[in-house]
């Protein structure tokens, strides 16, 4: 038997809705065979390949350290991911950032993104907490300052708070004079006080000179002053008034309301200057000065020596402090 129609008929006509799908399946097969051609030419398109580049960046991790980047007032920081890692605080914020550019709209895609490299960047948080205060030192043993010495107290404490040393013998020398740099410079460490006068030019003490600091300090601060001339006389003997009225002046000790009540207890309170005898009293009312503690008596005149400076600044931190 055969399908064929029978002769003299004329095959049927297809349905209304057949034309339709072949219309369709003809667009479908020309779309797919469009987009084989498209992935095709950017597959092998430079530009469109680097557009791609910073669509959809992959992150990829590695074991070998990247050097972290952080700018700071426009300065780049170049440093290890360890000694980063090491420095961060449990606050940070790690913020990855590509090296390329990304679009503001990414559009999608359908081909595999090239990786990007990235560079890590830890944001640490400033510090809320207050700074800790640093310990003080144990005392430094000089072999000619026993613990028996009237001035040992006020040595050890000093040293303990590096203001004062020793020299490369293992001694003091308590009974050494003092010049005025050296006490300018034990006065700037020891005390932190506002400025009440303004800085003068020594024609002594040029600019560059390493006591400059210690003693601009020390003359702003109103412990000590020059002298009329303009001279600060830097290695001049710091006399046993200077010392105590340059301590008076600088803690602003109250003036005694009768100076001479008090200076009358010691036998050669004559030997005194008029123009110091009101802070001397002073100094002296405040328990800041007391005399030689051997004779009783205040030797004005005499140098002061590094245990009678140590006993001032030290006597001089506990005033200060109240």
């Amino acid at each position: 038997m055969s399908n064929s129609s029978p002769p003299g008929k004329r095959p049927p006509h297809l349905r209304d809705d057949e034309p339709i799908a072949l219309l369709i399946a003809a667009l479908s097969f020309g779309a797919i065979f469009f987009w084989i051609l498209n992935q095709n030419q950017e597959r092998f398109s430079m530009g469109n390949f680097l557009k791609k580049a910073g669509d959809t960046p992959q992150v990829i991790t590695t074991p070998v350290p990247q050097p972290a980047e952080t700018e700071i007032n426009g300065v780049t920081n170049n440093r290890p991911l360890e000694n980063s890692a090491q420095q961060r605080s449990s606050s940070a914020n790690v913020v990855t950032v590509p090296t390329a550019p990304v679009a503001s709209n990414p559009a999608p895609s359908i081909a595999p993104s090239p990786t990007v490299r990235t560079t890590t960047v830890l944001i640490v948080p400033p510090s809320s907490g207050s700074l800790t205060p640093p310990t003080p030192r144990n005392p430094l043993s000089f072999a000619d300052v026993p613990t028996s010495y009237w001035a040992y107290p006020f040595i050890a404490a000093l040293s303990a708070q590096g203001i004062i040393g020793g020299f490369p013998d293992g001694t003091f020398k308590p009974n050494q004079p003092v010049t005025r740099a050296e006490f300018a410079t034990q006065v700037e460490k020891a005390f932190t006080k506002p400025n009440k006068q303004p800085a003068i030019a020594f024609t002594d003490v040029p600019q560059g000179d390493p006591r400059s600091t210690a003693i601009d300090q020390a003359v702003k601060a109103n412990f000590m002053s020059g002298y009329p001339d303009k001279t600060f006389r830097p290695t001049q003997k710091v006399s046993r008034t200077e010392a105590a009225i340059s301590m008076a002046r600088g803690l602003a000790l109250p003036i005694p309301s009768d100076p001479n009540a008090i200076l009358q207890n010691y036998p050669d309170q004559n030997q005194v200057p008029d123009w110091a005898r009101s802070l001397m009293a002073a100094s002296i009312q405040a328990g800041l000065f007391s005399g030689d503690p051997d004779t009783k008596q205040l030797n004005p005149n005499q140098s002061a020596s590094r245990a009678d400076i140590a006993a001032f600044v030290y006597k001089g931190q506990n005033l200060g402090a109240k």
